[in-house]
């Protein structure tokens, strides 16, 4: 072209338009505004003019004609010198086209080269042609040591250099073919570079502030990054992010004038090197995208693992998938010395050569899963890397072959998919068909993928939408005689057939790779996938009745970590996921399965030592509908287990011991705990909690009887009083000496006491959270005496006892740092309500045989038992109990006297309250009472003090009816029930029936009674029958 004719295609546009056609462009008038841009932006006419004979010939052949043209001009206008562009374009005619290329890509090296258009020198200096690791981290790393204190400079000379690599990689792929596995390899040698670069500039500048970090020693401390995916097996392509984790070991401080601990020190550094490297310094792109998703758990959000930390979450808690992650570890950048040793340290643990339990159960997950993953349906837009059969599923199954096999075959542990192929092949665990397809596949997903990448989208891996750019990519990849849209056609149709040929392929080796002979319920899988979507967690746990499946899935996560730290997260996760399917099924048969997982999780966590659990929940099924039971109602025992951390070998007993404890086991067990330590209120909270706990469990089994519960109940609380009342006994002797009595011609002996249940503990029918009613009796009057000593402070008998009584009071009732043991009442006391605790065994006989002790009293003692004391002084107190029984008269109005007691209490209780309501427990034990005071003297066998015991003896005395003794044999136990079920339930009214539905229902789920209206009815029913027999014995004994 010459100069004359430039110059009116410059000036008229019309005159310009065919030859601009020519060059293969659309849109003439932008073309022409392009082509006087060249001219205004430095380049000289007759340069112009040879650049436009170039543009003539090479143009019409290059893709994208109009934006390459804008391209160019862009470009020309960004360079330092474009007049000295333009001699080179003229001088050295193998420029231009390189140059269009480039231009004719998508944005992704477009921009670049335009952003830096010094880079197209370098282009042409190393033609594309693959440059070595260390050249790059040469190169990079002196670029950085000339900064200083400056990381905005610093992020831009990363990001440069990333610009201009990628571009010759770039040019390297799509001008001179290289092989997909020397492309991935330069990406991630540039991707080594960056980070090394980074970590030596933020190094310097950390240790410029705070100085060197070191080890314990004095040693310096090692700092190491280890990449995983595909940045571990070097085979990156142009968008993925790096996998990354960071290492340090050392335990000691810097050596600078401001000392950080080297734990604080490497934990700046790591956030520094992120900082610089996912910082953006132009309107691009971070320099590098990270993602830190493999750190191991329980660090506190702290990014950086030290060695020992890592080593022992791998060994303690590490998960298969996360063996299959480690296939592809390797160092990226740091101590090379810290890398192998974590590599050498784990390459055991990742390729197993022997198979436990939890690593079969791990690897059968992990196979279904992938399996799954090949079975989904097609996307309606085909995906590179995650439709079924893409460039995921194959790298996956191939690690997973890799971890399979790679504890017998050593070679192939390897990082590389590709080499990983080949040995898999050499190793017969491929067959040659198997491996060359696989292999030929990849390589032709990725390399679709990379044109993608760089002519349309750097983060796309699906085809484009649009028919012009599905065209296009077709153009890209197709011989030059096949195009439009039969290319187009064809490709998409290849796509789909290489990818269905993977899946068939790889679901064939998946399916020979390992023998499946356990339960592969989904459940089990939910457990033991590292990352389930949301569709996969709500499919599963939807059906068992969660409100909130995602806090679901959460829960059921904590289920399977165990806290404390030396315990196996890995054992408990396998036992976890073998018990999945039934453990949720019994939550989704309580009231509020959400709330019993959160409950389930609270108490699990602190037991400590969870996979225990699991393990037995495994091997005795009963076991696990206990606990969820446990869990799901009772309040009370929850509390226990929460309140006391590491009760898992008291829940063990619980759960598997079958029997209630002794009165003699209860004793030694207590004496043993006590024995030694100067404070046993902690021994006295730890002894009530754990058997309160074994005999909830067993009364939740309903293995054991109303009265045997509590004979329980009460034997726990006389084990407690007596150790209590043996350790203020003593400790009262060392002030006041012994109080003594006389004895005849011995002189004096000791004076002893007994301690005298009444009410539910008497009858030894407490509840749990019942009250303990007592009174404190003595022999006899007398004084104090000091054994072998001279002492002033004596003092007598009532004082000695009543101080006794007040300090068992005291110690028993006190609210401490464990709460209340119990609640004691005293109410009886003959000398009044403000005399002495204790009595003497004559003043407590003198004030019933003199008729000072009110009708209630009278009626109380009938519950009153002995329980503290030798057996000779418990024999004399019960005698003083049975006299005052015996002696008093009884009339017909004492009958109406203990009605009205009864109607009295019942006017302040509710009438769901099943003890003091119309029909309520009180009903049958003031029937008892009743008739125990009216006969007792002639049928002094009928003196028992429990509620059923003595409906027995009433019946063998023929003073009851059969039918009668029975009935209420029956009621009572159904209503000291129900009231059990309150008191583990801890509801806010102890004795009433709840009013609300939820909490009907979870007494009924508790009792294990299918409907709550089943409930109401029952309870209905015994207490207006209660009521009707307790009117027509009444009736009878007032009027006789």
């Amino acid at each position: 072209m010459d100069q004359a004719q430039l110059v009116r295609y410059l000036e008229d546009p019309h005159a310009a338009e065919d030859w601009l056609r020519s060059l293969g462009v659309g849109d003439c008038r932008r073309a022409h505004s392009n082509l006087v841009s060249l001219s205004e932006n430095g380049l000289t006419l007759d340069l112009l003019a040879a650049i436009g004979d170039q543009l003539a010939e090479h143009l019409p052949h290059t893709y994208r004609s109009d934006r390459v043209m804008q391209h160019l001009a862009r470009f020309t206008a960004a360079s330092r010198n474009p007049l000295a562009l333009g001699s080179l374009l003229e001088r050295d005619r193998g420029a231009l086209p390189v140059l269009l290329r480039i231009l004719s890509t998508g944005p992704f090296l477009t921009n670049r080269i335009i952003r830096d258009p010094e880079s197209f020198d370098l282009l042409r200096l190393t033609d594309g042609q693959a440059v070595d690791r260390a050249t790059l981290v040469d190169e990079i790393t002196a670029e950085l040591k000339a900064v200083h204190n400056d990381d905005s400079l610093a992020a831009a000379r990363l990001e440069r250099f990333r610009d201009r690599e990628t571009l010759r990689i770039a040019y390297g792929e799509l001008v001179h073919d290289l092989a997909l596995s020397t492309v991935t390899r330069q990406n991630t040698h540039l991707a080594d570079a960056l980070c090394e670069a980074a970590l030596r500039y933020t190094w310097q500048e950390l240790e410029k502030r705070r100085g060197r970090p070191l080890r314990a020693t004095g040693a310096p401390a090692r700092f190491a990054v280890l990449g995983f995916g595909k940045l571990g097996g070097e085979e990156l392509g142009y968008s993925e992010p790096l996998e990354i984790l960071f290492l340090c070991d050392g335990d000691g401080k810097s050596d600078g004038p401001r000392p950080l601990e080297t734990s604080e020190w490497f934990e700046r550094l790591a956030r520094a090197f992120l900082s610089l490297l996912t910082a953006q310094s132009t309107a691009s792109a971070p320099i590098l995208q990270m993602h830190l998703h493999l750190h191991p758990p329980g660090h506190d959000h702290r990014l950086v693992n030290t060695l020992e930390s890592a080593l022992h979450h791998y060994d303690v808690a590490g998960r298969t998938w996360e063996r299959q992650a480690y296939v592809k570890a390797r160092l990226v950048a740091g101590d090379r010395s810290l890398g192998a040793e974590v590599l050498d340290e784990l390459q055991p643990w990742v390729f197993r050569r022997y198979l436990n339990r939890a690593d079969i159960t791990g690897i059968r997950a992990l196979k279904r899963r992938l399996a799954q993953r090949l079975l989904r349906s097609s996307e309606a837009v085909l995906n590179l890397q995650t439709s079924p059969g893409g460039s995921h599923d194959l790298e996956s199954i191939v690690q997973f072959l890799q971890l399979l096999n790679g504890g017998t075959f050593s070679p192939l542990r390897t990082r590389n998919t590709l080499n990983a192929i080949e040995q898999l092949k050499a190793t017969q665990c491929l067959t040659p068909e198997e491996g060359s397809r696989l292999r030929d596949n990849y390589v032709y997903l990725r390399t679709v993928e990379h044109r993608l990448q760089i002519f349309f989208d750097v983060e796309s891996y699906s085809l484009p939408k649009q028919n012009s750019e599905r065209q296009q990519l077709a153009a890209l990849l197709a011989p030059a005689d096949r195009a439009g849209l039969a290319a187009t056609d064809q490709l998409e149709n290849e796509l789909q057939l290489r990818m269905e040929e993977n899946r068939r392929t790889l679901t064939h080796l998946l399916d020979e790779a390992f023998e499946e002979d356990v339960d592969s319920a989904t459940e089990f899988d939910l457990v033991l996938d590292p990352q389930p979507d949301a569709n996969s967690i709500s499919s599963v746990l939807s059906p068992y009745g969660f409100q909130d499946v995602q806090n679901a899935y959460d829960r059921l996560i904590d289920l399977s970590t165990e806290r404390i730290p030396f315990l196996s997260t890995r054992r408990c996760r396998h036992f976890l996921a073998t018990i999945a399917p039934p453990l949720l099924s019994a939550i989704a048969a309580t009231p509020d399965p959400d709330q019993t997982l959160d409950n389930l999780c609270n108490v699990s966590d602190s037991l400590g030592g969870k996979g225990v659990l699991w393990e037995l929940f495994n091997f005795h099924p009963p076991s696990l509908k206990l606990y969820v039971r446990l869990c799901a109602s009772s309040r009370y025992l929850s509390r226990i287990l929460t309140s006391q951390p590491g009760m898992i070998d008291e829940l063990l007993d619980s759960l598997l011991v079958d029997r209630l404890p002794s009165m003699e086991s209860l004793e030694d067990t207590l004496a043993e705990l006590c024995h030694g330590p100067t404070d046993i209120e902690p021994m006295l909270h730890s002894f009530k909690d754990v058997y309160h706990l074994r005999v909830g469990v067993r009364d939740l089994l309903g293995k054991e009887s109303v009265k045997d519960t509590h004979r329980a109940l009460s034997d726990i609380a006389e084990v407690c009083l007596g150790q209590v009342t043996e350790r203020q006994y003593y400790r009262l002797t060392e002030r006041h000496g012994e109080p003594t009595i006389p004895d005849g011609a011995n002189g004096e002996r000791i004076c002893e006491l007994v301690v005298l249940a009444m009410g539910k503990l008497g009858g030894r029918e407490p509840n749990f959270h019942s009250d303990l009613d007592l009174v404190f009796l003595y022999e006899a009057d007398g004084h104090s005496v000091h054994r072998g000593r001279a002492r002033r402070d004596k003092t007598t008998n009532q004082h000695f006892f009543s101080l006794l009584g007040q300090r068992i009071l005291k110690n028993i009732t006190q609210r401490g740092a464990h709460g209340r043991l119990y609640e004691l009442n005293t109410r009886l006391r003959p000398t009044g309500p403000h005399g002495g605790l204790a009595v003497s065994f004559a003043e407590f006989g003198d004030y019933f045989a003199t008729g000072k002790a009110t009708f209630a009293e009278r009626q109380a003692i009938c519950k009153a038992r002995p329980i503290y004391g030798s057996s000779q002084a418990r024999s004399a107190a019960a005698d003083a109990v049975s006299q005052a029984i015996l002696n008093s008269t009884w009339t017909s109005a004492e009958a109406a006297g203990i009605r009205q007691s009864r109607e009295h209490l019942e006017a302040s209780a509710n009438r769901q309250n099943l003890k003091r309501g119309p029909g309520g427990t009180m009903d049958i034990e003031f029937v008892v009472q009743m008739l125990q005071l009216r006969f007792a003297r002639e049928f002094p066998q009928i003196l028992t003090t429990g509620t059923l015991d003595a409906l027995a003896a009433l019946r063998d005395a023929g003073l009851i009816t059969a039918s009668d003794a029975a009935y209420f044999d029956e009621s009572y136990r159904f209503l000291r029930r129900v009231e059990s079920g309150l008191r583990l339930m801890e509801t806010s009214a102890r004795h009433d029936l709840p009013d609300q539905d939820f909490e009907l229902y979870c007494l009924a789920y508790l009792l294990g009674i299918d409907d709550p209206t089943e409930l109401k009815r029952q309870f209905h029913y015994y207490t207006r029958e209660n009521r009707h027999r307790f009117d027509r014995l009444f009736d009878a004994a007032e009027n006789r």
